[in-house]
Parts: structure tokens; sequence; C-alpha cells
């Protein structure tokens, strides 16, 4: 039985505490790893402080230092920003004809009037990282407001925002699928007058149903934890839905948690900054050769005199202990053997390197980016990987990315739906498909493939359809900037004149020259080609001296 205002009214503090520390079943199995992914896309020293491991030689000591001193390069970040790029670089159509209401929410989508745009980059954004996240649409038009200029002279307005797994504390899903209720966790300061505010931040529950949304504070006193309904967070919306949906990075069926793009990337890139911090206490300890030298041979460094006077043999002896970069290792030297230079082990930080190298090929390949950072002389500007390899990562890459572009098409999609339920648009409800569609192919091809492909194309003589498309694609890459106009035009000039055959000149049949194109006389372009075979002056020369050959051959009468 649905859950109606007057029972949450009347309800006891242990029925309402009961209902604020509900979770839903895979929360708590969740919560550490959704934190995990997240401070991985952030980054920053306090993920040093807490990913930088130890190992067994290390003292309290060596690894303070070193954590002073370890780096990251975010794989997780990077990879997921990518995918935002690549999906983004699209043309998203969106229809200009639209109800007042959604133009009005296109154009300030969220509390801080965002345009649509930036709102959907960010979920796109999060839904990556997390897998799943919690899209709520609300507004805060006064219940008094009655007529549409009431609601713009109040400044009301529909909005969106997201929240975080970590913030989805429970839910409930009726028999057709849709969301019965839910509850989430948001915080609040008490900042409204900064003269009289405490400044305090402090937890609240938000409840959603069908009919109404509300809020529960939680407060302490003398031990005892009281929680109690706030009677101005009280409002009936009466939309018959909940105004929360889940927002996928791919659209799927489970109930409460999907996996995300960086779910097995956050932790390979954990790896990768551990294993590069052990690179770095080996350079820095051992990139110098160190030096043993007998223990007879480290004399006082003070005056034998003992009167603190300096004494010229005393630099000499020190100068000893600098050359070893003032760490040497001593031994008795009774045995003979003579000082030298320990050179330091290239064997480990070679293997911790091909071990990174091995690791980072992996993020970017398991997502279809292999070519990104997956060879060893990229950074030289040099990719070897084969036709195939990049074909094969082109079309791995190409269907995660169309997938996820039906997953944010179909979170826009919500999203008109839930204005139009608001703004009472009812009927509007599901004529939504229309109104806003995303790509369904990406081309991460550069402007050297492109070209590639196109002497190829000319190389086999392909049709002259496939050659005009390919070129078209050539144009928009090497133009990215042109406007729509310039654009029109260099396609035109690719349809109608590109490729097509010159007509053959038919003056020739009334006695002139035959020409090709305009008046241009083959064989003429230059005095090399009198000899060539072909040309006019060629086929001169080869008639006159059949015609000496006949008169010589002739007999005489």
């Amino acid at each position: 039985m649905a859950l109606d205002l007057a029972s949450l009214k009347s309800a006891s503090n242990d029925q309402l505490l009961h209902l604020v520390d509900r979770r839903h079943p895979e929360y708590q199995d969740n919560l550490d790893h959704w934190r995990f992914l997240e401070a991985c896309y952030k980054g920053g020293r306090s993920w040093i402080e807490q990913n930088i491991f130890t190992y067994p030689k290390e003292g309290k000591r060596e690894f303070a230092e070193r954590k002073k001193r370890a780096y990251r390069f975010p794989h997780s970040k990077e990879v997921v920003s990518l995918v935002n790029k690549y999906v983004f670089k699209g043309s998203i159509e969106r229809r200009e004809t639209l109800p007042e209401a959604v133009k009005e929410f296109w154009g300030a989508a969220t509390l801080l009037k965002r345009p649509i745009a930036d709102l959907m980059s960010t979920i796109s954004l999060w839904s990556s990282t997390f897998g799943r996240i919690w899209v709520v649409v609300d507004n805060n038009v006064p219940e008094t407001v009655v007529t549409e200029a009431d609601r713009k002279a109040s400044k009301g307005r529909t909005y969106s925002y997201f929240l975080k797994p970590m913030q989805a504390y429970d839910f409930a899903y009726d028999e057709d699928g849709e969301l019965e209720w839910f509850m989430n966790g948001e915080f609040a300061r008490d900042d409204s007058n900064p003269l009289t505010s405490s400044g305090a931040v402090s937890e609240r529950f938000r409840l959603w149903t069908k009919e109404f949304t509300c809020v529960v504070t939680v407060a302490v006193k003398d031990g005892e934890r009281i929680a109690t309904l706030d009677p101005q967070s009280i409002r009936e919306h009466n939309l018959g839905l909940v105004p929360v949906f889940p927002a996928d990075h791919i659209t799927s069926d489970e109930l409460y948690k999907v996996d995300g793009l960086v779910e097995d990337v956050a932790y390979m890139d954990r790896t990768v900054a551990n294993y590069l911090s052990c690179l770095d206490v080996i350079i820095t300890d051992q990139t110098f050769s160190q030096l043993a030298i007998p223990f007879q041979g480290m004399l006082p460094t003070e005056g034998s005199s003992g009167d603190g006077e300096a004494n010229p043999d005393d630099e000499e002896m020190t100068n000893i202990q600098v050359m070893g970069t003032k760490r040497v290792f001593a031994y008795n030297a009774e045995g003979g053997a003579a000082p030298q230079y320990i050179s330091p082990d290239v064997a480990q930080p070679e293997m911790i390197l091909k071990a990174v190298t091995k690791i980072v090929g992996e993020i970017y390949h398991s997502i279809g980016m292999a070519g990104e950072r997956t060879k060893e002389d990229n950074a030289a500007g040099i990719d070897n990987s084969s036709g195939v390899a990049k074909a094969y990562d082109f079309e791995q890459l190409n269907a995660m990315l169309a997938a996820k572009a039906r997953s944010l098409q179909n979170i826009e999609h919500n999203l008109i739906r839930l204005v139009n339920a608001w703004s009472g648009k009812v009927e509007e409800l599901q004529e939504v498909d229309e109104l806003v569609t995303y790509p369904q192919t990406f081309d991460v091809r550069n402007l050297a493939d492109e070209m590639d492909n196109a002497q190829r194309m000319s190389v086999i003589n392909a049709p002259k359809a496939l050659r005009r498309k390919q070129m078209k694609r050539v144009a928009n890459k090497m133009f990215p900037q042109a406007d729509a106009a310039e654009i029109k035009e260099i396609e035109d000039d690719i349809d109608n004149d590109w490729l097509e055959t010159p007509e053959l000149d038919v003056a020739g049949a009334i006695g002139e020259q035959p020409t090709l194109g305009k008046g241009r006389v083959p064989g003429k372009g230059n005095s090399q080609g009198e000899n060539n075979k072909g040309s006019v002056k060629a086929d001169d020369k080869a008639g006159a001296d059949k015609r000496r050959a006949k008169k010589v051959t002739q007999p005489a009468s």
C-alpha cells in the first residue's frame, strides 16, 4: 500500500528513524567502491595519502618521504573525459519548435541556470564514473501561483539536478517498473543570515512519492536521536509519478547498481600510481653510483690536536666522503679490495616500466582507445598499430559510444517528460521522441586517416559516389570551424564538378585542331613532349619518315 501524507504526519519517532535509516540491498556493499571511483576521478593530494601503500621493507620515515614525492597521472579521469569528448563531438539535433515549458527548461536547466548541454555533459561524465546516478526534476513555483503571468512574476521555474549513488539511500518500484517512492540524503547549511546563522552543515532526508515530497531531519538531544518531519518542506505536487529517474552509463534493467566505464580502470590506475612511486624511490636512492671504501681511510674530519682549528688534511678526508655523494659503504681493507663505485641494478626500474606500460595499455585497450596511449613510441608521434588493429578498436569504441549516446538520449527524453508533467502537459508526456536525437555513429579518425582513405580509394579507382562521400569527410575534418554556407559550397563543388570527365571539343570535325577542355592542344604543353608518342609533332615526323622510305624503295620507271 502506497504511503500517504496523513500517515507520514502521524508517524512516531521510531518509524521516522526507521525510515531515514533504510538502505537498499546493495548500498552498503558498494558504498566504499563508489567513494573510491569518485576519488579516482577527482584525484588530488588526498588521493595520494589514501591510495599509496607501503611495501614490507620500508620504514615509516621512508614511506612518509615517498608519499611527499608521489605523483599520479589520472587515467580514470582521462578515460571519462575522452568518452565525453567523443560523445558530444557529434551533432545533437534538438528541434526548434518546442513546447514553451521545454524551451524555457533547455535554456536554464539547472538551479544555476546552466543550459541543457551543460547539464547533459555533467550527467554523462558522472554516469560514466559511477555507472548509475539519479536525476531529479524539481519545481520552485509557489503553490499560490495560478496564471502564467503570476509564475513569471514569482520567478519560479522547473530545474534539474543529479544525485550520486551514495546519496540514493532507498527506493522501491511498483508493478509497472516505475518508482513508487525514493529517499535521498541532502545537505543544508545554516547560512541565511551571516550575523546570526551558525554556518553549520547538517544532513537531511528527502522523501519523494507520486503525490508529495517532504524532508525529515534528525537531531540528537540528551543522547537520543529525534526525527522530525519539517512542515515547511511538505509539498503536494500530485504529478502521479515520482520526478526522479536513474541515469545509466549504458541503459540497463538492473535495479540497484550498474557498472560504469571505470569500474576496473580505477583499480589499474591505482596500481600504476603505486608502481611509479616505487620507481621514484629507485631513481632517488640509486641513480648515482655509491662509493665503497675501506673504513681505515675514513679518518676524523677534525684536527688531531682537538683545538677546533682547521687542519689542511681534514679537507682531503671530507672530499673523499663527498665523492660518494656523502653516502659510502665502508669495509675492512685487510682483504686487499680496492675502493670502487657500486652501480645500481637497472633491471629493477626496467621491470617496473614494462609493468606500467602493460597496465596503461590495457586501460585504454579495454575501452577501444588503444591508439591513445598504448605504444611506447607514441610520445614521438609514431603509431605502429596495424590497420586491422585500428579497425577493431574503432568498431569497439564506436559501439560503446553509440550505446552511450542512446542512454543519453533516453535520459533527455525522461527530462522532457518530467518537465511536461510539472507544466501540466500530461498529454505530451509520451510525445517527446522527436524533440531530441543523438548521433548513432561516431567517427574518431583524424584528418591524416581520412586523407589516407581518400588516396587509397583513388588508387583502386573506387566508385565516384564513394569517393565523393569520403572527400566530404575530408572537407569537414580539414575545416572544422567553417560555417554551414562554406561547407555547403564545398560539398556542392564535390557533387557537381569533381571527378567529372572533360568533354571532347568537336571543333576538329571542321578541320581545326581537336582540343580537350578550353582549347588545350595535346602535346603542346611543353617542348619536351615533342618526342613523346602520341604528340602532334611526333606524329608528323613519323609520317614524313615513312614517305621518305617509300620513295627510296620505289623502283625507277
